[in-house]
C-alpha cells in the first residue's frame, strides 16, 4: 500500500514544490488532484520562476556544431542536450528559460517560443509588418507586473532608414499589437547584435547621433516591456569621448551597468536609479592593458558577468574566452567551428506546460516536417 502524503497546508505544500526541478514537477503532477492543481496554477509557476531566478546566471545555452545544450557556467561542463536542430532552424534569443527560434525551411518563416526543460512550445504567427518586405529583428522579454512573455519586434525598410516599425505580441493575449510611431525618440536604435542586449526586464542598447563621430555611443536605451514604451538616458561624459572601447551592459547587483576601456583605465559605470530619476555612478575604475585594449576591440562581448570572480565572457573569432576585468587574463574557455556565435544565461522554467499555454514540442515539430531530436 503507498504511504499516505503528510498531511501539510496547501501554502505549505506549494512553498516546498516550488524549489524543486521542473522536470520533477512535471511527474509530481501525476501524484494527486491536489499537486497537479498547484503546479498547474499561475501563482505558483511565477513563485517558481521567483525561486529560480536567483539560478539564471549559473546556467547557459550555447550552440557547438548543430547542438544547443546546457552548460554550467562555473566548469562549463555539459548538462543536458535539449536540441539538435537542422541547419535551417535558428536558435534567435532567451528570456527567463523559454527560447525563440524560428525555421526557414518555408517560404513564410515559422516563429517558435520553447521551453527546452519540459519540452513544450508554441507557434508565434507573422508580424504584421512581415509583408512590407522590413528587415525585422525580434526579442523575447518578460513583464512583471503583468507576468506575461511578450515578443518585442522593430523593423525597417533598410539599414539606413531612419524610419523603424514597432510591434509586440503577448503570449497571455495571443495577439500582435502595432504600437504607435516612435521614430523621434528611437534614437540611434542599432540592429548590431553587439549592440544589444537584453538586461533586467528590456532590450537595452547603446545609441548613437547622427551628427557626432562613427562608432561613438552616445545614450543608453532600452525598451520596457511592462510599460512597452522605448527609454533613453545620456551616457556620463567620461563615456562620451572618442577612443573609448564600450563593451556591454549588464546586471551589477539590482542595477543596469556598463563596461568598458581606453587606453588609460578600464571602467564600470553604474546607473542608480532613485524614484523616477535616473544618475551615472562610477563602480570601478582601474589600469588599462594594451593586451586587453585589442582583444575587446575586436570581440563581441556577451553580457554575462561573474560579479564574484571579475569575469566577463567574451567571443572572439569562434572562440568564447573569459576575460578578467582587474588582472586582465584572458582565458579560452569553448572553441566553436560552426560560426554559431549563440550564448545565452539559462533557468527552468514551468511556462508553457499547461495546455493552454503550450503543446508538445515533437508532435508540433512533426506536423510542420521539421525534425527534431
Amino acid at each position: 500500500m503507498a504511504n499516505k502524503l503528510p498531511d501539510l497546508s496547501m501554502d505549505l505544500w506549494k512553498d516546498i514544490l516550488a524549489r524543486l526541478p521542473a522536470k520533477t514537477l512535471m511527474r509530481f503532477r501525476c501524484v494527486c488532484k491536489t499537486w497537479c492543481s498547484i503546479i498547474d496554477s499561475s501563482d505558483f509557476i511565477f513563485l517558481h520562476h521567483q525561486i529560480y531566478d536567483n539560478n539564471k546566471h549559473k546556467y547557459v545555452i550555447a550552440r557547438k556544431l548543430g547542438e544547443y545544450s546546457i552548460y554550467s557556467i562555473d566548469t562549463f561542463m555539459k548538462i543536458d542536450v535539449f536540441s539538435k536542430t537542422p541547419d535551417r532552424c535558428v536558435v534567435v534569443g532567451s528570456c527567463n528559460g523559454l527560447v525563440l527560434m524560428y525555421s526557414l525551411a518555408y517560404k513564410n518563416i515559422q516563429m517558435m517560443i520553447y521551453n527546452p526543460c519540459i519540452r513544450k512550445s508554441v507557434v508565434i504567427p507573422p508580424c504584421p509588418f512581415r509583408s512590407m518586405g522590413y528587415r525585422i529583428d525580434h526579442w523575447l522579454g518578460f513583464a512583471p507586473s503583468s507576468k506575461d512573455y511578450k515578443l518585442l519586434a522593430y523593423g525597417c525598410a533598410s539599414l539606413k532608414s531612419p524610419e523603424f516599425s514597432i510591434a509586440v505580441y503577448s503570449l497571455n493575449d495571443r495577439v500582435w499589437r502595432i504600437k504607435d510611431r516612435s521614430d523621434a525618440h528611437v534614437r540611434g536604435l542599432s540592429f548590431k547584435d553587439e549592440d544589444t542586449f537584453y538586461v533586467k526586464g528590456g532590450v537595452y542598447w547603446f545609441g548613437y547621433d547622427p551628427d557626432k563621430p562613427r562608432g561613438l555611443h552616445t545614450h543608453l536605451g532600452w525598451f520596457d516591456f511592462d510599460s512597452e514604451e522605448f527609454n533613453l538616458v545620456d551616457l556620463p561624459d567620461a563615456l562620451k569621448q572618442t577612443g573609448l572601447v564600450i563593451k556591454t551592459s549588464f546586471v551589477l547587483g539590482e542595477s543596469i551597468a556598463v563596461f568598458g576601456m581606453s587606453s588609460d583605465c578600464t571602467f564600470i559605470w553604474v546607473l542608480i536609479e532613485d524614484g523616477g530619476n535616473k544618475s551615472w555612478q562610477l563602480w570601478y575604475n582601474g589600469d588599462s592593458n594594451v593586451k586587453a585594449l585589442g582583444f575587446l576591440t575586436r570581440s563581441i562581448c556577451t553580457g554575462i558577468f561573474d560579479v564574484e570572480k571579475n569575469t566577463f565572457f567574451v567571443f572572439d573569432n569562434e572562440r568564447l574566452y573569459s576575460y578578467n576585468y582587474k588582472s586582465h587574463h584572458i582565458q579560452l574557455v569553448e572553441n566553436y567551428n560552426d560560426g554559431r556565435k549563440f550564448f545565452f544565461t539559462f533557468k527552468e522554467s514551468l511556462v508553457l506546460h499547461t495546455k493552454n499555454k503550450g503543446m508538445d514540442k515533437t508532435a508540433e515539430y512533426q506536423r510542420r516536417s521539421v525534425k527534431f531530436c
